[in-house]
């Protein structure tokens, strides 16, 4: 908790900034539209924790104690929503940046990308960052991805307590994925974005003609 702290703190500035946390000629990727309106239930529920706490404990010092646990509770919470609007997926000249609210982020650079798709893929887990199966890492929302970014080579990432694994590709939600898949590929050297126009042309094979049988020769 102790290392979210300053992530949680920056979402809640960037909300009094009206900023998003998007380099300067990058693109933003939402990926929250769907989970967001169960975490204002959540916060919206706070509040009578606070009401309950009030007029169930008796004694003023556990009260107060537990009022403002309640309430530094609520107010980190409502800086994990603000991470919902204010960190979504970016990409830009620096390369691609996948989160996963204030529990996952990983920049991949461009240079190692091979390729972007559109892809959907069901998960076994409801949410968040799973690990990674035959080298697919998954960032889901919902138990869904639906875009698939392929590595020029296995690379090596940090999990925390899951530890580091190496992957070769990975899934991650876009609200938006085919606006996703376009800005990636524009940002991309010319032949990740298009793989056929790395493909070496096929030299024109040379055609022999036979003469017909029984031709006359002059």
């Amino acid at each position: 908790m102790k290392g979210q702290l300053p992530i949680l703190a920056r979402a809640l500035a960037l909300v009094f900034r009206r900023q998003t946390d998007v380099p300067p000629d990058g693109a933003a990727i939402h990926y929250s539209r769907g989970i967001r309106p169960l975490f204002w239930v959540m916060l919206a529920v706070n509040p009578v924790d606070i009401v309950l706490v009030e007029v169930v404990v008796k004694s003023v010092p556990v009260r107060i104690a537990l009022l403002v646990l309640e309430i530094l509770g609520a107010l980190a919470f409502l800086a994990l929503v603000a991470t919902l609007y204010k960190y979504p997926h970016a990409v830009g000249r620096d390369g691609l940046r996948v989160r996963y609210l204030s529990f996952f982020d990983h920049r991949i650079p461009l240079a190692g990308i091979d390729s972007v798709r559109q892809a959907s893929r069901s998960l076994k887990e409801r949410g968040g960052v799973s690990v990674p199966e035959d080298g697919v890492l998954a960032v889901g929302i919902s138990q869904s991805t639906n875009i698939s970014v392929t590595l020029c080579e296995p690379r090596l990432i940090d999990l925390g307590r899951k530890g580091t694994v190496e992957i070769t590709q990975l899934d991650f939600w876009a609200d938006d994925p085919r606006a996703a898949v376009a800005a990636i590929r524009d940002r991309l050297p010319e032949a990740a974005a298009d793989p056929l126009a790395a493909a070496p042309a096929t030299p024109p094979v040379p055609v022999r003609t036979s003469r017909p049988a029984g031709g006359s020769r002059r």
